[in-house]
């Protein structure tokens, strides 16, 4: 029966994400339009969701670490894109980028919200304080630094970038809240709770509306291997962190849903900023989000 439920669950956020595709492709929305829910999604219904999970978060120590490896993990990558590059004789600093960070705020935590008790949400949310702050500046600074002709990002424009973050601001006001254990208003929570309700819908459908399938089937093999290199790392990681890391088994399981998000809905954008006239890293970023589909229903079967 609980496999049943789930099963079912999970078969109705592959068919929002459907539906959103399905209303793209009809011309009935427009890619361009997936911003507005994107605007919905990153500003309104995540924090909500955000403020809900720290009104019942208890903070430890032990939660410093997934912050850290929110960090670790994207500087990891970007070595692995890095190296790449390098090797196959494309630009380096695409290659970098276009590997790197999680798209945790729009896939992982309507994921996680839906399937996973609300006490699980406090320890994704952390990790994605440390992804974020790579997501938002992070790798595109040390991106640019391998270009010598290109300026790098200065201190004062990537904390001026990370600032204009409404979700990352969120993440840390959260975790003050959680910290002081400072509990919002019970009037306050239930409206919040309404829009926190709609996240995981908007969420998946603006990922369905954002995919694109129409690829380039001369480069599958390219973009397969650059998927295998950031599935491997991920699966290098999840199991030092799984074996070796001291902190319980809940947090270690969330971790790794962590590590199954997609590549981050930034990589593209910075790529093309960084010089980038291919359709590699937005291809590269549309089928990670399959593939991290695939693993997170199998993850959710595995721990749920």
């Amino acid at each position: 029966m609980k496999e049943l439920e789930l099963l079912t669950r999970a078969f109705s956020f592959i068919c929002v994400i459907g539906l959103g595709y399905i209303l793209k492709i009809q011309g009935i929305v427009r890619r361009e339009d997936a911003t507005i829910f994107s605007t919905l999604v990153m500003n309104v219904t995540l924090p909500a969701s955000l403020f809900i999970a720290s009104s019942t978060a208890q903070v430890s120590l032990s939660l410093y670490l997934p912050f850290l490896l929110g960090i670790l993990c994207n500087l990891l990558l970007n070595l692995v894109g890095y190296w790449e590059a390098k090797h196959s004789g494309h630009q380096a600093s695409v290659g970098l980028m276009q590997l790197s960070g999680y798209n945790i705020s729009t896939f992982t935590l309507p994921f996680v919200q839906a399937f996973f008790p609300a006490s699980s949400l406090l320890s994704v949310i952390v990790f994605d304080a440390g992804n974020a702050i790579m997501v938002l500046g992070g790798n595109y600074s040390i991106a640019t630094g391998i270009d010598v002709e290109k300026e790098g990002m200065s201190v004062t424009s990537f904390l001026k970038n990370i600032s204009r973050s409404i979700p990352l601001m969120v993440y840390l006001v959260s975790l003050l809240l959680a910290s002081l254990s400072i509990q919002l208003p019970q009037e306050i929570l239930s409206t919040l709770t309404i829009a926190s309700n709609a996240n995981p819908f908007l969420a998946m459908l603006m990922l369905g509306i954002l995919l694109d399938l129409k690829l380039n089937w001369k480069e599958i093999g390219r973009l397969s291997y650059l998927l295998f290199l950031r599935v491997g790392a991920n699966i290098l990681m999840g199991a030092l962190i799984y074996f070796l890391s001291p902190i319980e088994q809940s947090m270690k399981m969330m971790l790794l849903v962590c590590l199954a998000s997609p590549i981050s809905v930034m990589s593209p954008i910075y790529a093309l900023k960084l010089g980038s006239r291919s359709a590699e890293p937005a291809n590269v970023n549309s089928l990670s989000i399959l593939v991290s589909l695939a693993v997170m229903v199998l993850l959710i079967f595995l721990f749920v």
